[in-house]
């Protein structure tokens, strides 16, 4: 199956579930939608998390981990217990959740924001933040990019995404801005070279941390 075609579809909402070896991670993206589509079917026309489910499988094929991705969806899946998103999350039963998302922009104080929520995890997002900073630097292709984890200073806090309030799991909400998500110019609609770059020093540093 070719699952990047179906990443690219515009006008079909669907839920992408891969099982993959290792069920202690699971890698979730709730609100995909390809380069272009700025918003979501929901009611309130949510705005769309563009190519971040290219990412988000890419991370889950480089941890060998499950996988879901909502495309299109016409619910802000990962706001409720009983969404499909939810609920498939749920029965993974994982010991680590990274949920992919994309911002504006425009009110970030960081350009990559990790969240654990305000719980007791919420200084797992802060030292996730400081590894990927330290890789950065040595980085060509992401020295560019800040990232911040420090609940009080960044903007998206996740603070009603249920699935990273779960206690069942350790959460990590991580925003990333367009630049890391899109080509900015030119025809091609893929996320950029850095984008996966990121992916595989995310992937390190989780393995690291949690000894996955």
């Amino acid at each position: 199956m070719n699952y990047d075609s179906l990443l690219e579809i515009t006008d079909v909402s669907l839920l992408m579930i891969e099982d993959r070896i290792k069920k202690s991670v699971v890698v979730g993206v709730p609100h995909h939608a390809p380069a272009g589509k700025e918003t979501l079917p929901c009611l309130d026309h949510q705005e769309a998390d563009e190519n971040t489910g290219y990412l988000g499988r890419y991370l889950a094929e480089k941890l060998r981990c499950c996988s879901i991705v909502a495309c299109n969806y016409p619910l802000d899946s990962n706001k409720f217990f009983r969404s499909d998103y939810s609920m498939q999350i749920a029965a993974w039963n994982p010991k680590v959740l990274v949920e992919i998302h994309g911002h504006n922009g425009r009110k970030a104080t960081s350009s990559i924001e990790i969240s654990s929520g305000a719980g007791e995890h919420v200084s797992r997002a802060k030292a996730l933040a400081e590894k990927l900073a330290e890789a950065f630097r040595g980085n060509e292709a992401l020295q560019k990019f800040t990232v911040g984890g420090e609940y009080d200073r960044i903007h998206f806090k996740a603070s009603y995404a249920v699935t990273i309030s779960d206690g069942r799991w350790i959460g990590y909400h991580i925003e990333l801005p367009p630049n890391l998500r899109k080509m900015i110019e030119g025809m091609d609609v893929k996320p950029p070279r850095a984008a996966y770059a990121f992916c595989d020093v995310l992937a390190g540093a989780l393995l690291e941390i949690h000894k996955l």
